[in-house]
């Protein structure tokens, strides 16, 4: 899911830095990097048999820019082992149904609180980046 935010000044540093400590309390470990194109985090979760690597790309200005939330699952709602499961479901597999649907339950809850997390400091950063101008002005003078 990607979410733009437009006319809020945000040093998109900060931001950075504050999504990965969302990454870092939630039990991920994570690996920033800042390239032409913006900020990426990379995290991948140290929950054993919940193997899930998450992407936060972070686009743009400090006034217009976008935040992008992309997990390591492609496809729709149905994962492979959902799949499996349906499939194999007379000879046992309903476990594989339960537990991918389980990963999904979890997994959506987790981007929603990372969406509320992301929605709240954007709020709190707004201004900042306005704020880093005038006061780099203020040292050049």
């Amino acid at each position: 899911m990607k979410t733009q935010w437009v006319g809020k000044s945000v040093d998109l540093s900060m931001l950075t830095e504050r999504i990965n400590s969302f990454f870092s309390e939630s039990d991920f470990e994570t690996t920033t990097e800042k390239g032409r194109k913006g900020h990426v985090i990379q995290a991948t979760s140290k929950i054993p048999n919940f193997k899930l690597k998450i992407n936060v790309e972070i686009h743009g200005r400090p006034n217009d820019f976008t935040v992008d939330f992309l997990t390591g699952k492609k496809g729709g709602y149905f994962s492979l082992s959902m799949i499996i499961g349906y499939l194999t479901a007379m000879f046992g597999g309903g476990y594989l149904v339960h537990r991918g649907a389980r990963e999904q339950d979890t997994l959506e809850r987790f981007e929603n609180d990372f969406w509320r997390y992301t929605d709240m400091q954007v709020a709190n950063l707004g201004g900042s980046a306005s704020h880093l101008n005038s006061k780099s002005k203020t040292s050049e003078a």
